[in-house]
């Protein structure tokens, strides 16, 4: 069996002791925001509060006055619709395409086994991070059912927008393309 890690300090996936691309490394190749270390650690602290609310452990008073008003949007997201997540913050790869990543949320949500991504903001990439994740977890041995999948973007007003990623094969087909110009790019 392949021995598949991830080092959180240094965010680097591996294969074998063989460097993965992540797919959100990939596709800051067409959108750069996320390079930006601000709206990085806003999210790794958005995820980490939300996992642990999700959990039961989250000790609220140590909540950030930018994350808690989008935590409580979370909160209110699963009040309205009754989600329970049933998966969390897992790591995984693509045995065939071969790259990395971590998920936020998936569970059954109307009849329906769904993925579910945490954003704190819109990148234009959003619904190509979305399709190679469900792409990813179908693609695991076996099958992680992925009927849908949605972005949710939770606002530091505690409102929340679930917004559906449609046509999750042809973004997937886009991230595809994304993830060869990547490769290409970092062999020139």
């Amino acid at each position: 069996m392949p021995k598949f890690e991830f080092d959180e300090e240094k965010h680097l996936y591996t294969l074998d002791g063989r460097r993965l691309v992540s797919a959100t490394e990939c596709l800051s190749l067409v959108d750069d925001r996320w390079k930006d270390p601000y709206y990085l650690q806003r999210g790794k602290f958005l995820h980490l509060a939300r996992h642990l609310w999700d959990m039961g452990e989250l000790d609220e008073s140590t909540v950030d006055d930018q994350i808690r008003g989008r935590l409580e949007g979370w909160k209110k997201f699963r009040s309205d619709t009754g989600f329970v997540p049933s998966m969390s913050e897992q790591f995984f790869y693509h045995p065939v395409y071969l790259y990395g990543f971590k998920f936020d949320v998936h569970g059954p949500l109307n009849d329906h086994e769904v993925l579910i991504d945490v954003k704190s903001s819109f990148a234009r990439v959003d619904a190509l991070q979305g399709a190679a994740y469900c792409a990813g977890l179908e693609a695991q041995t076996p099958p992680i059912k992925c009927d849908k999948a949605f972005d949710i973007y939770l606002n530091k007003n505690g409102t929340y927008k679930l917004e559906p990623i449609k046509y999750i094969r042809s973004n997937f087909q886009t991230f595809l393309a994304v993830l060869t110009a990547y490769r290409w790019k970092e062999e020139i």
